[in-house]
């Protein structure tokens, strides 16, 4: 019962509520309820939009009230009936009040919401007017300039009026046509008002149209003025930017123009300042102390005393840092001379020792060094500025860095600390270059700014500007406009430029401070390192002399060329000389690398704590770059000597063919061998042609056309220490191989020869004449012996065109890779036509060929041996024509069952035994024709027991007995018989059948073809053995004279080694040559040979007896 009169009370206090907020909705509408129907726009607004705010606050108690008394009756019934029932008739009467407030205020939002309306029309018509009003003062405006013709220039205060009284009617206009449409939706359904706002939309549509012509007389007047003042505003603009890109410029003058120096000038001043102060420390000087000592009697220092006195300063300190340049001392004392009086003063030299600092962590100060015995008097924040002009301390009691400091803003004087003991900076130092830095970053942002304003400026100019048109003031505009607006883009790259530079400039110049700073340590490792690098120079430079002397001594000769080359008298004195500066300049590279090699090991040990640095570092460089001089030296020398070689080869090329055509037809017109020749040039008693019996021979050949240093290059080409045997014979005996096929022609004039045949690729030439010119068709001709069938003719070396159908090559020798039957003839017709076998390594010059051997098929047949049944394969004729078997009709087989008898005569004879059908015999005598039996008989002996007997082959009644079989093959010689079908097959013989065999034919004849064999005539160098071989791929290779040492040999002074005395050791990749053999000595195949690195001649082994091999061709 307590608790349904409680929320009876509080439901009271609800609607209480209610009602006093409906006394509020009454007293905002008294205004309306005055008797005015129609209220001033202004009054009306505020007055709705109090009404509209009362209604809400009724509508919240309302829904209030509402809440709570539909909460508290389902709350109540909960209560019982008793208790529940007068309060729930209490909130019935409570409900009752609530609904009724409710439909009042339903009234009042409706009288609200149509006063609103009426309130909104009339602002509407207010607006309408205003803008008529606008038009008819735009007309006034006009009026004016119609009667002045509407073309004259206008002044800027007339432009500016005209300008804003076109955008405020403008304005107006716009703002009432916008209203004018948000109320179309208000007026729905109210007649009265939808005429009202009809009436509004004529008039200003018709606002609109005298706007129009009077925009249209003014637009002129207006985009003129617009123009002319968007441009000035443009101009001043840019004048502007200029200004900042100018004072952004001039600001970073200091670094990027003057390269910094004047604050290099005081980094000096400052390293000066600390030794001084280390010094006057030493010597317990003050301030005045020192400037006195300087000074000496006069009030200031003089540029001459102070430049004299800093001269002798490191000396005296003992302070290499100190060491400046006479420039810069100079420098340093126009720096100090701050009044520029042409003198120091004592606060001028005081200023020396002038520093300043910035705070970068709070820290307090102290009245004295000591921190723990200090009292802290002041504390100083972060960016403050400090300056002093005394010298850091130690506060041995924690080792944390002090220094007595003066506050610039206040003055205020004590200890800070620098660093702590722990490595916290307190305090940093400001440079000179720091603050210089700071302000120009500065200016360049503010100017970059600013020019981000121009650059803003013209990109909303040129888009006010896009509907201006093609033509009038406003287009011009626009188009000036895009005209200035490169400058300001070449601004902002400059800026950009401007901004980059010193960025770099900041890089360079702390390059060049630290290296101000270590330039005294700098100039002592130089020094020391010039010590270690001084005497691989002299050797480095004595290389590179040598070098150059060498590409001078060839240049008389690598210079020519052509006719002047080969008209060269002194080749050899030449190649000599440069063969003598080549060894001088290759022991002088050795020398200078083991020099500079020598200097490096001198250089400090570099690790990855101490790495090398600064002038060591250039030392090491400078010495490797010695190294790569080395190379590049050895290399020049390698070229020139190379170019030397190559000339002279030129020469050597055009003699070759001159002399070797010469001795050839030497030979010819007298009819000499090549031993013959040879004879004839070597002296009595030498085994060689020496360089002065060759020279004087062609000599006498060639007359005055001899050229002795020629002939001697020509004679060492050959071979070097005199020319033997098998080297003059190379050298007559020119062969070339076929690149390309080509005719080969019976005369030499290529319009009259007939071609004899082609000559294939790879077929080898023998030179018998030239090379001549055929100068009709510019073709090189030559007269050569096919090797591969001896045909000769004339042949081109090279088309009228460059194409190569010859090529020059060694002559052919070939070394056998395992024993070669070594064979008379081409055909290979017999066993006896064997010269004899040849050994593996023998070495075959060639005479004749390669020329193909094409072989017939083969005959193969598989029969069954009639003796004991064998079955196989066997030959009945050889690829070489050779018939081992043949079906010759002497085998008879019964064809029925006839007797042997033992007598010819049919009618006086006895039977030996019956054959039987099948059975075969071999015919022995007959046939015989018994004319009055009327049969014919034959001689038989069976195959199956060699019975002998006469035997009725045909009966008088004509019946066949046994008749010739075809099925049988008697073997004429000895032949394999084999399991399979090919006559190489190896290994799979059955037996060896005997001559006169009898096979039983089972399969076959048939044919087996042979590839074609590759035949060359030669000669063994061994034994001069002359004969034919058949060559393939692994059983011969082409054979070189220069023999490469696998394992360490001696070079003995005879060929049977037992007893030999050894020359000397062959190394292991020692090249020798060929000089006799290859010869046997035993089981021993050895060689007479030159060695290619001494010249040492000697016989050498190339594999032993138990087919170790020493050497390799």
């Amino acid at each position: 019962l307590v608790m349904s009169r409680a929320h009876v009370r509080e439901g009271k206090a609800k609607v209480d509520e209610v009602e006093t907020a409906m006394e509020k909705v009454n007293e905002a509408e008294l205004p309306y309820l005055k008797g005015i129907e129609i209220l001033d726009v202004k009054e009306a607004t505020s007055t709705v939009a109090v009404c509209e705010a009362a209604a809400a606050a009724v509508q919240t108690a309302i829904n209030a009230a509402r809440n709570f008394i539909a909460a508290k009756n389902l709350e109540m019934k909960q209560f019982g009936q008793a208790a529940a029932k007068p309060a729930a008739e209490e909130f019935t009467q409570l409900t009752e009040r609530v609904n009724a407030a409710s439909a009042k205020l339903g009234q009042f939002k409706k009288d609200t919401e149509s006063r609103k309306k009426t309130a909104l029309m009339q602002e509407a018509g207010q607006k309408v007017s205003a803008a008529e009003a606008a038009v008819k003062q735009m007309a006034e405006a006009v009026e004016a300039f119609t009667k002045e013709g509407g073309e004259a220039e206008i002044s800027d205060e007339e432009g500016e009026k005209l300008v804003a009284r076109l955008k405020e009617t403008q304005t107006l206009l716009s703002d009432a046509t916008s209203f004018l449409v948000a109320r179309q939706k208000e007026v729905a359904g109210n007649a009265e008002r939808t005429e009202t706002l009809r009436g509004l939309q004529n008039r200003i549509k018709e606002a609109k149209s005298e706007m129009a012509k009077h925009q249209k007389v003014a637009s002129g007047h207006e985009q003129r003025y617009t123009a002319k003042k968007l441009l000035a505003e443009a101009s001043e603009t840019l004048a502007g930017m200029d200004e900042e890109v100018k004072k952004a410029t001039d600001a970073c003058a200091p670094l990027l123009e003057e390269g910094g120096e004047k604050f290099l000038v005081a980094t000096s001043v400052r390293t000066l300042a600390a030794a001084l102060r280390d010094h006057m420390k030493d010597k317990a000087l003050t301030h005045e102390g020192l400037f006195n000592d300087v000074a000496g009697s006069s009030e200031g220092i003089s540029q001459d005393k102070f430049v004299a006195w800093l001269e002798k300063l490191p000396e005296a300190l003992g302070r290499e840092e100190i060491g400046f340049n006479p420039e810069r001392r100079t420098a340093m004392f126009k720096h100090l001379d701050s009044d520029g009086n042409d003198s120091i003063s004592l606060s001028e030299f005081k200023a020396v020792f002038l520093q300043r600092f910035t705070c970068v962590k709070e820290i307090t100060v102290t009245e004295g060094l000591e921190v723990a015995k200090s009292k802290t008097t002041f504390k100083i924040n972060t960016g403050t500025t400090l300056e002093t002009i005394h010298g850091p301390q130690t506060d041995e009691s924690n080792g944390m860095v002090r220094i007595e400091c003066t506050v610039v803003s206040s003055g205020k004087t004590g200890f800070v600390t620098m660093q702590g003991n722990q490595g916290t900076k307190f305090i940093e130092s400001i440079s000179p270059f720091t603050t210089f830095s700071e302000e120009v970053d500065k200016v360049i942002e503010e100017a970059l700014k600013g020019l981000t304003k121009v650059a803003a400026f013209f990109t909303a100019k040129g888009k006010e500007l896009l509907n201006a048109g093609k033509e009038g003031p406003l287009a011009e505009a626009r188009t000036e406009l895009g005209k200035l607006r490169p400058k300001v883009s070449a601004a902002q790259d400059k800026l950009r430029k401007l901004k980059l530079n010193m960025a770099n400039g900041k890089k360079d110049y702390a390059k060049k401070e630290l290296a101000e700073k270590n330039a005294h340590i700098e100039a002592r490792e130089r020094k020391e390192a010039e010590a270690i690098t001084g005497p691989a120079t002299a050797k480095v430079e004595a290389m590179e002399a040598a070098g150059k002397g060498l590409e001078e001594a060839s240049k008389p000769l690598v210079s020519l060329s052509g006719a002047e080359l080969e008209a060269f008298a002194t080749p050899v004195a030449i190649l000599e000389e440069a063969e003598k500066l080549l060894e001088a300049a290759t022991k002088s590279i050795e020398e200078a690398k083991t020099s500079v090699a020598e200097q490096l090991e001198k250089l400090p040990k570099a690790d990855p704590k101490t790495p090398l640095k600064g002038a060591m570092m250039e030392a090491k460089r400078d010495l490797q770059k010695m190294l790569g001089k080395s190379v590049a030296v050895k290399k020049q020398c390698a070229t020139a000597m190379a170019s030397v070689r190559a000339k002279c080869q030129s020469i050597v090329d055009a003699r070759c063919a001159d002399i070797s055509g010469l001795l050839r037809k030497e030979m010819q017109q007298k009819s000499l061998s090549l031993e013959s020749l040879f004879m004839q040039i070597v002296s009595p008693g030498d085994e060689r042609i020496s360089e002065a019996a060759f020279g004087k021979y062609i000599e006498g050949l060639q007359g005055e056309a001899y050229k002795a240093e020629q002939i001697t290059l020509l004679c060492r080409h050959i071979e070097m220490g005199g020319i033997g045997r098998r080297r003059f014979e190379a050298f007559l005996q020119q062969y070339f191989v076929v690149v390309k096929r080509i005719a080969i022609t019976d005369e030499f004039d290529i319009n009259q020869a007939k071609t004899l045949r082609k000559a294939e690729s790879d077929e080898v030439l023998e030179l018998l004449d030239g090379p001549l010119k055929d100068e009709k068709v510019g073709v090189t001709r030559i007269k050569a012996k096919s090797l591969s069938d001896g045909v000769e003719g004339w042949i081109s070396l090279k088309g009228n065109q460059g194409t190569p159908f010859l090529q020059e090559v060694e002559k052919p020798f070939y070394s056998c890779q395992a024993e070669i039957a070594f064979e008379r003839d081409f055909k290979i017709d017999s066993t006896d036509g064997l010269v004899r076998t040849l050994k593996a390594d023998e070495v075959l010059e060639l005479i004749e060929g390669p020329r193909k051997l094409t072989y017939e098929p083969c005959l193969r047949v598989r029969g069954k041996a009639t003796s004991d049944g064998a079955m196989g394969w066997f030959t009945a004729r050889d690829k070489r024509g050779i018939v081992f078997a043949e079906a010759d009709g002497k085998y008879y087989a019964c064809t029925s069952s006839v007797a042997m008898t033992d007598n010819k005569d049919i009618k006086d004879c006895k039977v030996i035994r019956k054959l039987a059908v099948g059975e075969l015999f071999t015919l022995e005598e007959g046939p015989v024709e018994d004319t009055d039996a009327q049969i014919s008989r034959v001689k038989g002996k069976t195959v199956k027991d060699d019975q002998e007997g006469w035997i009725t082959i045909k009966g008088n009644a004509g019946t066949v007995y046994a008749e010739p079989s075809s099925k049988h093959y008697c073997v004429l010689q000895d032949t394999p018989l084999t399991k399979k079908f090919p006559s190489s097959s190896s290994g799979e013989e059955v037996r060896v059948l005997t001559k006169g065999e009898a096979m039983q034919v089972l399969e076959g004849p048939k044919e087996e073809a042979f590839q074609p064999e590759t035949r060359v005539k030669g000669r063994a160098l061994s034994d001069s053995a002359v004969g034919w071989i058949t060559m393939t791929s692994s059983n011969v290779k082409p054979w070189t004279p220069y023999y490469k040492c696998k394992v360490a040999a001696p070079l003995h002074d005879q060929l049977a080694a037992e007893g030999a005395t050894v020359v000397r050791q062959v190394e292991v990749a020692e090249t020798l040559e060929l000089v006799e053999g290859p010869a046997p000595d035993g089981e021993e195949l050895r060689m007479k040979a030159r060695a290619e690195k001494d010249g040492a001649i000697g016989w050498v082994t190339i594999k032993d007896s138990k087919g170790k091999r020493f050497f390799e061709s």
